[in-house]
């Protein structure tokens, strides 16, 4: 059969957005090859893979003839043998892994049952038994920490810090001061955080603090109890940090079941 004669069938082809979405989707045949039929999931998923045909019929029967070649030339006799060669072999069965092992999580995440109680209790310890302070801060940004000594040096001797990250600061709030406005301290990286939440009011570091991003000298300028927000406004958040911990025991509870040894060059088990 010619492949132009598909372009009605090749209607039933989905995107893979589209095929993931859908509860149930019956494989329609599209083409055989020998007694292997190429359907329309087959003819989705190349698509994401590939370049997209969209709704253009020399666009689909283009890339439905590349699949097409595909799978003739991987289930041909020649094809097979190529897939017993042991570095191939191990390349299919790390794929076929990584794609079950991936659908499983994507799974997990979206259906875990998470109930309103799990929820109410996750946003209770992350928000009402542990209310957080939030921070208006400064900070100078230097290449060296010679540079940042420098700065501190001429803070100590009575400098404006405002003017100083203008004139000093190599970081893009140099334009206003230095001024980060209000944060809490997960919103910035650990080191910095750190060094911000001994501070007192009004008192800037009186040693560089390193980041990945170079040397801080830091003003913490005021601070206050950081509000609680609505539940429904952190549902979401707290049902991702949920579902994401209930992978983490899943995969877990899979390895306390699973024999897993580390083998010697000898072969021998650790």
């Amino acid at each position: 059969m010619k492949l132009t004669r598909l372009i009605g069938a090749l209607a039933l082809c989905t995107s893979l957005a589209a095929f993931a979405a859908e509860d149930e989707q019956t494989p329609t045949t599209l083409v055989k090859i020998d007694d292997f039929d190429v359907t329309n999931l087959h003819f989705a998923i190349f698509s994401a893979q590939n370049r997209p045909a969209g709704n253009d019929p020399q666009q689909q029967i283009a890339l439905l003839n590349e699949l097409v070649n595909t799978f003739m030339v991987a289930n041909s006799a020649e094809g097979r043998a190529i897939a017993k060669q042991q570095e191939i072999a191990a390349a299919m069965e790390v794929a076929n892994a990584r794609l079950v092992a991936q659908a499983l999580i994507r799974d997990h995440l979206e259906n875990a049952q998470i109930g309103d109680q799990q929820i109410e209790a996750a946003y209770k310890a992350k928000y009402q038994d542990k209310p957080s302070l939030e921070f208006k801060a400064r900070h100078i940004l230097l290449e060296s920490e010679d540079d940042a000594k420098a700065v501190i040096a001429e803070l100590d001797q009575g400098g404006d810090f405002a003017e100083l990250a203008k004139s000093k600061s190599t970081g893009p709030s140099k334009t206003v001061g230095g001024d980060l406005g209000w944060f809490t301290p997960d919103q910035m990286v650990s080191a910095f955080s750190d060094a911000l939440v001994k501070l007192e009011d009004g008192k800037y570091s009186s040693a560089p603090v390193q980041t990945q991003f170079g040397w801080h000298v830091i003003l913490r300028e005021e601070s206050r109890q950081a509000p609680t927000p609505p539940l429904e406004n952190v549902r979401d958040e707290l049902l991702k940090q949920l579902r994401t911990q209930s992978l983490a025991t899943f995969i877990r509870s899979l390895r306390d079941k699973s024999n897993i040894q580390v083998m010697d060059k000898a072969g021998t088990g650790e």
